[in-house]
């Protein structure tokens, strides 16, 4: 480079100067005097003992900025704390584009410089410390460096992706200029982003530091930014504050903005679920009437009933006795679910969210297996995600439970006409639940395990609301199980949060699958897990604040009811 070309020492010493408050200036401005003071004291040419970076001139009229080892460290740690719009003015001031262009490497460098200087700055790249720096006689292309930067850029947008993992997937996305629309509102007074807008599977997100006291506060505000200055975006739109996996090595999760649609799909159209819950209907009717199939006298009775109605004598038959044993059943079903969704609404209308109708899921073990609902707005916070799932499950279970034994007393009352009429329940069926076949065994064997420990064929008569309960118990408990998106998975991710639930529920999944391997009989468990790996797997969608827990209170509700759920789906030994 000529003299003419770079100009003389002091005229660049005047704009190094100039180029240093101009730094200083953004820097306060963007993250405060304490902090920036800090920042700038890590940098020698910032402190008060160097007011100018020397310059000297070498013979060839080649004028080179004189580092040591330990400053070059020093200010590449410097610039990489800088807040973005910083780091850009910098790289126009050095003639690129914006930071970006110099980190992407979009152009091969050239230039002459110590080696230990350039393999000092390697080794703080991962994957640089391998790079071999030429003599400092010769001009080298810093291919391998460029090559170690590309790969921490692929690494971050990898563990971005998996961090999405965590979220359901959406067909209708925000776009960039979408995304900017909050990145522009961002400052050191609300969150402190530390780079731009990434676009991932799901959204787009911003990693960075809230400023404010609270996840709540930080949501208000911003929310109050975008009524005023773009109050069209939240119209399609919404910002979530959520914990992601983080990408360095020195902390496993970290704070993120996330940026999503503000209404979520159906998983399922509405003419498939239709038809699924048309066949759950009819599968429950039929279920309930084969309670009565091993009851060799009611076989008896609607053989006779079926040969009238075939003869053509109207009135011939009647069905009378028959419906009276029926309906109470279906009708215990009926109201112990009706109760729950009745929980679920009355949630979702004071919470604010909007959900699908239910999909009643089928079973073959049982009448049904779930009434599956989907969320189609944001709950505010995990608080109001546990009262919308904990208040629909566990009603339907308290009424499950009050059936059974309200049903098991009315067993043992029955004259003997109507005991001869009695659906029943084979005793392989009834051990799967301890809590269920301890409670049977209690009310009507005396509680010596005679009852529950005869051959798993053998038909134990009961009244129809006790099997309603029965059944019922065993259905509002899949429900609570805290895997996936189902009402328990909503709990266990309200308590755990988004990133620990995952793990929790894996656990859980692993345990009962094992569980149902070693088990005999019926395999409920088994039945319910492959249900679920098609219809409720998936994680739940994004609450606007995902880093404050619930309270203490709630959180031993559900383990509570966690352990109540072991008791009535684990088998009876």
């Amino acid at each position: 480079m000529s003299t003419e070309e770079f100009g003389s020492t002091e005229q660049e010493q005047k704009k190094f100067t100039e180029l240093k408050a101009r730094v200083e200036e953004l820097v306060r401005k963007s993250v405060g005097d304490a902090e920036a003071e800090q920042m700038l004291a890590g940098l020698s040419s910032f402190s008060s003992n160097n007011s100018v970076m020397p310059v000297q001139s070498s013979p060839s009229l080649e004028v080179s900025v004189a580092l040591t080892e330990e400053e070059m460290k020093s200010a590449i740690s410097f610039v990489g704390s800088l807040p973005i719009p910083v780091k850009d003015t910098l790289a126009k001031a050095a003639g690129y584009p914006n930071y970006d262009s110099i980190i992407n490497l979009e152009e091969r460098i050239y230039r002459k410089t110590s080696p230990s200087i350039l393999q000092a700055f390697a080794k703080n790249i991962p994957g640089g410390a391998d790079i071999v720096v030429k003599d400092s006689n010769e001009e080298y292309e810093i291919e391998g460096l460029s090559k170690a930067i590309q790969r921490q850029i692929n690494d971050r947008m990898e563990n971005s992706t998996r961090a999405m993992e965590l979220f359901p997937h959406e067909a209708i996305l925000p776009r960039d200029i979408d995304a900017n629309v909050i990145f522009q509102l961002l400052d050191r007074t609300t969150f402190m982003a530390v780079e731009k807008p990434m676009q991932v599977e799901g959204g787009y997100i911003i990693r960075g530091k809230n400023k404010r006291k609270t996840a709540t506060q930080l949501l208000e505000v911003i929310d109050e930014k975008l009524a005023k200055e773009s109050p069209q975006w939240q119209e399609s739109f919404q910002l979530s504050f959520v914990e992601i996996y983080a990408d360095s090595s020195e902390q496993l999760f970290e704070d993120a903005l996330l940026i999503t649609p503000n209404k979520f799909a159906p998983m399922a159209p509405k003419l498939f679920a239709g038809v699924i819950t048309a066949i759950s209907l009819f599968s429950s009717f039929v279920y309930c009437i084969d309670t009565f199939s091993e009851n060799e006298a009611v076989m008896q009775k609607l053989k006779e009933a079926s040969e009238q109605a075939t003869s053509g004598i109207v009135g011939a038959y009647d069905l009378t006795w028959f419906n009276e044993l029926l309906v109470p059943m279906l009708v215990t079903l009926g109201l112990a679910q009706g109760l729950h969704e009745a929980g679920h609404l009355v949630m979702s209308w004071s919470k604010g969210i909007k959900m699908t109708p239910p999909t009643i899921l089928p079973s073959q073990a049982l009448p049904y297996l779930s009434f599956q609902n989907r969320l189609k707005t944001s709950p505010k916070d995990y608080t109001d995600l546990y009262d919308f799932a904990f208040a629909g499950p566990v009603t339907g279970l308290t009424v499950s439970f009050i059936a059974l034994l309200f049903g098991l007393q009315l067993t043992t009352e029955v004259d003997q006409s109507v005991a001869q009429l009695l659906p029943s329940l084979p005793v392989g069926f009834i051990t799967q639940s301890t809590l269920g076949g301890t409670i049977v065994d209690l009310l009507l064997g005396g509680g010596d395990g005679i009852l529950i420990n005869q051959d798993p064929s053998t038909q134990i008569p009961l009244h129809p609301i006790a099997i309603g309960g029965f059944l019922g118990m065993i259905i509002h408990a899949f429900d609570l199980v805290p895997i996936g998106s189902t009402d328990g998975g909503r709990m266990s991710q309200a308590v755990l949060g988004r990133v620990w639930h995952l793990t929790f529920s894996s656990l859980v999944f692993t345990v009962l699958f094992l569980t149902s391997l070693f088990s005999d009989g019926f395999n409920l468990l088994l039945g319910f897990l492959f249900i679920y790996s098609f219809t409720q797997r998936d994680m739940e969608i994004p609450c606007k604040n995902e880093i404050d827990r619930v309270e203490l209170p709630r959180a031993v509700a559900a383990f509570v009811s966690w352990v109540l759920v072991a008791l009535i789906l684990c088998p009876l030994s």
